[in-house]
């Protein structure tokens, strides 16, 4: 048996129609109300003064947070400098050491121990005479200095 809708009792169906109607708005101008664009102003500006305190809150934490991390980095970078010259002044000791640069000075440049003749004492009673009166003297001191600089072309350090 095939199916057949039946109209619920007492509702009839209407026909719609829709009616279109062109109003034409153009020539109407609408009133200004001052009260309401005050009101309007006066919560824009309010907005904005927020937002920008707001802005310059956020600017500052962020500075701050910046300026943290930067402290951070120079205290490591002071650190590391600090062990850096600890480092450089132990070598500077080691390689001022009286006895290394002795040992350096008999084995690489072939250096000796200087003569009681070769000594010249500075401002004591035992002064040695002018170079006049001891021949020994001069010729040793004279011939001492173009020997020494002429060896390493005026480089007289090394490192072991």
């Amino acid at each position: 048996m095939g199916q057949v809708r039946l109209r619920a009792a007492g509702r009839a169906s209407f026909p719609e129609f829709h009616f279109v109607k062109h109003i034409d708005n153009s020539r109407l101008l609408r009133e200004v109300d001052r009260e309401k664009r005050r009101e309007c102003f006066s919560l824009l500006g309010l907005g904005i003064l927020v937002f920008l305190c707001g802005l310059l809150f956020a600017w500052q934490h962020f500075q701050c947070v910046r300026n943290g991390y930067q402290i951070e980095q120079l205290k490591a970078q002071r650190g590391a400098l600090e062990e850096w010259n600890h480092q450089l002044c132990l070598e500077q000791a080691s390689l001022a050491d009286p006895q290394r640069i002795d040992t350096l000075a008999r084995k690489e440049l072939g250096l000796v121990p200087p003569s009681a003749q070769q000594v010249i004492q500075v401002g004591g009673s035992d002064a040695a005479p002018p170079a006049s009166e001891n021949p020994e003297w001069a010729r040793n001191f004279s011939t001492a200095r173009p020997a020494l600089a002429g060896r390493d072309g005026g480089e007289t350090t090394r490192e072991p």
